[in-house]
């Protein structure tokens, strides 16, 4: 058994081979540690700039159904911190949050199996192919920002900022228009879909690409359960659904007597 993450003995601990307290601690960013224990090595500034985008871009976006989930967690278990962190993060799926992975696999897998076909001849191959299995074409489109996503659009001129932007970048530009094109709706380039094609263009496999989400993520949900703190709604939440939530028996359901249970 080998890692060459970490290694502590009475006297040091050495991540990556550096020594935590001596060359890292007051030395390096959080950026920095995300490229060196993600990437292999510290990044460069450009690097670490957009690392740095990647890890806020998706640290907050309301109180969506995630930020609730760790509310009312909390509200029934204040003793755990981490259990309403976890309930957030647990949801972090193909419908939400998770989708950079689903996108970067579709983005990678494509490029490795078709690496001398022209881009928008890839694209709409991949397109109509989901299309064709009706799977989501995941990375595109978005269900609030309807006319585009900026965020997404701000990581993406980034990348060609810092010098990052590659064949990924390419392609999910290609899928979307060919998305267009095909289905014959506009469906821009989403967040999710912008961190899977900039982490691929990075080289971060795509089983890693939504890594950005949870780690940005969680820092949200603690400020959610700080604010639940200080102005607390899962209560609130609670009664709301129990108002308006109503009961319905199960078609042919019986009472006890009706069945002979006396």
């Amino acid at each position: 058994m080998k890692t060459s993450l970490c290694h502590a003995d009475a006297e040091s601990i050495e991540v990556c081979g550096s020594d935590l307290v001596e060359d890292l601690l007051g030395q390096v960013s959080f950026a920095d540690m995300v490229g060196l224990m993600l990437f292999g090595s510290l990044p460069t500034e450009p690097h670490r700039r957009m690392i740095d985008a990647l890890l806020i871009v998706l640290i907050e976006h309301g109180l969506v159904g995630p930020a609730i989930a760790a509310r009312l967690t909390y509200h029934s278990a204040p003793e755990s911190l981490q259990g309403a962190v976890a309930a957030s993060l647990l949801s972090a799926g193909s419908r939400h949050l998770g989708t950079s992975e689903l996108c970067a696999e579709m983005l990678q897998e494509g490029l490795a199996a078709h690496p001398d076909v022209p881009l928008p001849e890839l694209a709409t191959s991949l397109v109509r192919d989901r299309l064709a299995r009706r799977d989501r074409v995941h990375g595109v489109g978005h269900g609030f920002h309807h006319g585009g996503d900026p965020r997404a659009d701000r990581l993406l001129a980034l990348a060609d900022e810092c010098g990052v932007s590659g064949v990924h970048c390419e392609l999910i530009g290609e899928i979307s228009r060919a998305l267009a094109e095909t289905h014959g709706a506009l469906r821009p380039v989403n967040v999710t879909g912008a961190i899977a094609a900039i982490s691929s263009d990075m080289g971060l496999d795509w089983r890693l690409a939504k890594s950005f989400a949870l780690i940005g993520r969680c820092l949200g949900t603690v400020a959610h359960i700080q604010e639940e703190l200080r102005e607390p709604i899962a209560r609130e939440v609670g009664e709301l659904v129990e108002r308006n939530a109503e009961y319905v028996p199960r078609a042919g359901s019986t009472t006890g007597s009706e069945a002979g249970g006396g």
